[in-house]
């Protein structure tokens, strides 16, 4: 367990909670197939996808064959991961089996739930790969003019204003690759402090094109309308890539990145989302620090390095820094009141402001919230807030939960109005 493992090795999977439907399944089961089908069933029950989202259906009955190779081969993955953290054995015939690690981890969720779970897995996996040191140090070290913050834009042709109708020749493709690279300097220039210039590697993307065929080289000629989407996916590949290797000099691959701040989201140590209100794309940023220590009751040390060095993840207590989360509540909700007619506004927008503005996780968001709606309903707020629910999830064609609703007061909410004006009814 000592030796530090690359974290370009990590195996491809991102939600943490496979972890515990693994170990659920073996506590139950020994025979591998059983354990399989188990994990199946559970996999299904906790919505866990294949990708960062999670799934709205919880069919685990009639399962194409594709999709149980893909099962299975994140269960192998799950299995194969878990065996490094000596979480569990396998005996010569393939029987499964917890080792006492995992029987306490396994405790560790029935008793702290996932927060704590998972951030008893954290150690575990920092102790085998340094992943979320490096990735933390490496933030704050790329982006100083914002600390932290990565951003990886991503304009469809549409949010540049070139409707797919109008969208035909080899001309009407490259007026939208130029306006992609002015937005995209733009945006270095905003979000990171410098000028870059783009032109060269908006002419590489446009000579790929017509290299693979997909675009005519004579600029009048129509391109076939079916291979729109492979276009415009060939941009943003293109792009997402140039960021992180060439602005943001990430050395390993964006498979590993991605698997890496999206499992520190569900730590908390690190945020990570495409639903920022009023960006186009995705930003990343810390909620921790590595220091060698803090006198800072904000912060709170979650692993210890072998220099002396320590991961603080960012949680201020929440009486004392109420009317701090209330403050930025308040400017948040009216920021996103600008563009919206309604009192009513999405609450995970609000959250992804809040979040951003006090550094904090979307675990602590909730339990600020939590803390203040209490308060409101007693009467002891200086402002007033009403939390409902429009449409669920579920109750929307979406095959993913792309953004997690807020559970506040035993209900799943999703919107929120605030009232200044303390007593007045919001209209």
């Amino acid at each position: 367990m000592s030796t530090i493992k690359p974290i370009h090795s990590v195996k491809k999977f991102y939600f943490l909670e496979y972890f515990y439907v693994l170990l659920s399944s073996i506590e139950k089961y020994a025979d591998k197939e059983q354990v399989f089908d188990s994990f199946k069933i559970l996999k299904q029950q906790h919505r866990l996808g294949e990708s960062k989202y999670k799934t709205l259906s919880s069919d685990s009955e009639n399962l194409s064959k594709a999709q149980v190779n893909r099962y299975r081969y994140t269960f192998q993955q799950v299995i194969d991961e878990a065996k490094e953290y000596e979480l569990l054995d396998a005996d010569s015939e393939g029987n499964l089996t917890l080792t006492d690690e995992g029987k306490a981890l396994l405790l560790k969720y029935r008793v702290n739930g996932p927060v704590g779970f998972n951030q008893s897995l954290f150690k575990l996996m920092e102790a085998r790969y340094n992943a979320f040191r490096y990735l933390v140090e490496f933030l704050y070290n790329v982006n100083r003019f914002k600390p932290g913050l990565l951003i990886f834009p991503n304009y469809s042709p549409r949010q540049l204003h070139f409707e797919k109708s109008a969208t035909r020749t080899t001309a009407d493709i490259k007026k939208y690759s130029e306006a992609l690279t002015q937005r995209l300097q733009q945006d270095i220039q905003k979000y990171l402090g410098e000028y870059r210039e783009l032109a060269e590697e908006n002419t590489k993307i446009l000579v790929r094109l017509v290299e693979s065929g997909l675009l005519p080289a004579n600029s009048t000629a129509k391109f076939d309308a079916e291979k729109y989407n492979v276009i415009t996916k060939r941009f943003r590949d293109f792009w997402i890539t140039y960021f992180l290797r060439e602005v943001y000099k990430y050395e390993f691959s964006m498979s590993s990145f991605d698997i890496w701040t999206y499992r520190g989201k569900q730590i908390g140590i690190m945020h990570a989302t495409e639903f920022y209100p009023n960006f186009n794309g995705r930003i990343v940023y810390p909620t921790s620090v590595i220091l060698p220590s803090t006198e800072s009751s904000d912060f709170e040390r979650l692993f210890e390095y072998a220099d002396g060095r320590g991961l603080f993840v960012h949680k201020p207590e929440i009486e004392r820094n109420q009317d701090k989360f209330v403050d930025s509540l308040v400017k948040a909700y009216f920021d996103l009141r600008r563009s919206n007619r309604s009192y009513f506004i999405s609450l995970s927008a609000l959250r992804e402001l809040v979040c951003y503005n006090m550094k904090i996780s979307e675990h602590l968001f909730e339990t600020f919230l939590e803390f203040a709606y209490r308060l409101n309903l007693e009467g002891n707020l200086k402002i007033r807030i009403s939390l409902e629910v429009d449409k669920l999830p579920e109750e929307t064609k979406a095959m993913y939960l792309k953004q997690e609703p807020v559970m506040v007061d035993g209900r799943y909410r999703n919107i929120i109005a605030i009232d200044v004006t303390k007593g007045e009814k919001i209209a």
